[in-house]
């Protein structure tokens, strides 16, 4: 079976998926480190240079190459990939995709936390940070909204996350 994490950046995706990985002894891939290896730069460095319009095309390449791999696997990808070309449609025909629907709340307090690791919100103040998830976050919701199951992460360990996507996947 091949799992894939969807959400809005600060969602856990990455975090969720190494765990999930370890206790169901699948291989773990994370979009964004397989085209920053890939490409042998950053993704920052990718949008600075490119533009997102060739980040996107490279990012759809990428995840249809990671989708034919015939083995069983929990892919994270960015939050943006499921709103791009028709990488939600691809999604779902090849793996069980998990939208990680976390509040904004938690979103924003993450991100905020998170800014100095994140090059593309770094340079925002608290009030436009908020502002830029409140409008971003909602023009993603309905590809997000496509997905196998949605997991309320909402005063939910990491721990539970997994044991809740596990027991959809084993059952």
């Amino acid at each position: 079976m091949k799992v894939t994490l969807i959400g809005y950046m600060g969602s856990g995706k990455t975090s969720i998926g190494k765990m999930l990985s370890k206790q169901l002894k699948f291989d773990f891939y994370d979009l964004d480190d397989l085209l920053v290896t890939d490409q042998h730069d950053s993704i920052y460095n990718i949008f600075k240079k490119e533009g997102e319009n060739s980040f996107r095309k490279r990012e759809h390449l990428m995840l249809k190459k990671v989708l034919k791999k015939n083995k069983k696997y929990i892919l994270s990808v960015g939050g943006g990939t499921p709103c791009y070309y028709n990488n939600i449609d691809l999604l779902n025909k090849f793996s069980k995709t998990f939208y990680l629907k976390t509040n904004f709340y938690t979103l924003c307090k993450r991100l905020y936390l998170e800014k100095k690791t994140r090059p593309l919100i770094a340079h925002f103040s608290k009030k436009e940070l908020f502002q830029f998830i409140r409008k971003h976050f909602s023009k993603r919701i309905f590809f997000y909204e496509k997905c196998f199951l949605k997991i309320d992460t909402t005063g939910k360990s990491k721990k539970d996350i997994v044991q809740e996507i596990t027991q959809f996947i084993i059952s």
